[in-house]
């Protein structure tokens, strides 16, 4: 099994659309397990179709494996992840642990984390064979960056195993019709160089309709959504591609 962490510091840069097509367009070729790390619950919403009876949190307490429920299975996100912020650092590896243990049971596995470094953060950078990192095309999206980077690194020193494939800096929301939001990613592109994803995931009105009819945009009618859907698939692509995923 190989896992994607989809990560960014900073909220409201639609982590939760990409973790949920990530999943619908992964499922579509591999086993696939998402894991929804982040309290809000709004991935677990999305995919409640596809939700196995095991709690997220329930992966930092012990060794735990989840049934798979079809091609496509997700655990739960509940209030009690705030917990695992308040416990011994071990819970890290304890999840780290889980999802070895699942190692037979799927072929990829994709984490939705919480917008901030945490210990659910820090398991899942541990257990990750790949990070990407949506971001805003505004200021203070840029300026965190580097405190991104940062975590990647750290963690991977800390518990001394090699650097996840970072897969780069994937701009999420882009408004293109915005002049600012357009200077903004021209200097991106400069300044972030080989960091920046090849593709973005432009401001369109499928995506936030995906989330409410828990469907992917390319299963939507309408011009609007046959162009999200190809570029949200192009992206995920890319994605499968790098990190090597095949049957």
């Amino acid at each position: 099994m190989k896992t994607l962490v989809v990560m960014n510091e900073k909220g409201g840069v639609g982590k939760t659309n990409l973790v949920a097509h990530a999943g619908w367009y992964l499922a579509e070729r591999f086993r696939t397990l998402v894991i929804d790390l982040d309290q809000q619950a709004n991935l677990t919403a999305t995919l409640g179709a596809h939700v196995a009876h095991v709690d997220s949190v329930a992966l930092f307490a012990r060794p735990t494996r989840v049934p798979g429920a079809g091609a496509l299975t997700v655990t739960r996100s509940t209030r009690d992840l705030l917990g695992v912020e308040g416990v011994d650092r071990a819970c890290i590896e304890t999840f780290r642990d889980s999802l070895a243990g699942m190692d037979a049971d799927y072929d990829v596995c994709v984490i939705d984390t919480p917008p901030a470094l945490t210990n659910r953060t820090f398991g899942a950078l541990l257990a990750c064979d790949a990070v990407l990192a949506p971001i805003g095309i505004n200021d203070y999206s840029i300026q965190g960056v580097a405190e991104l980077l940062r975590a990647v690194k750290g963690v991977s020193r800390h518990y001394g195993r090699p650097e996840p494939l970072f897969l780069g800096l994937l701009p999420s929301i882009f408004d293109r019709r915005s002049r600012r939001e357009r200077e903004l990613f021209e200097s991106l592109a400069e300044q972030a160089g080989t960091l920046l994803f090849p593709g973005i995931v432009a401001k369109r009105d499928p995506y936030a309709r995906a989330a409410s009819d828990r469907a992917p945009v390319w299963a939507m009618a309408g011009a609007a959504a046959r162009d999200a859907g190809q570029e949200i698939r192009g992206v995920f692509a890319t994605v499968a591609e790098r990190m090597e995923l095949r049957r």
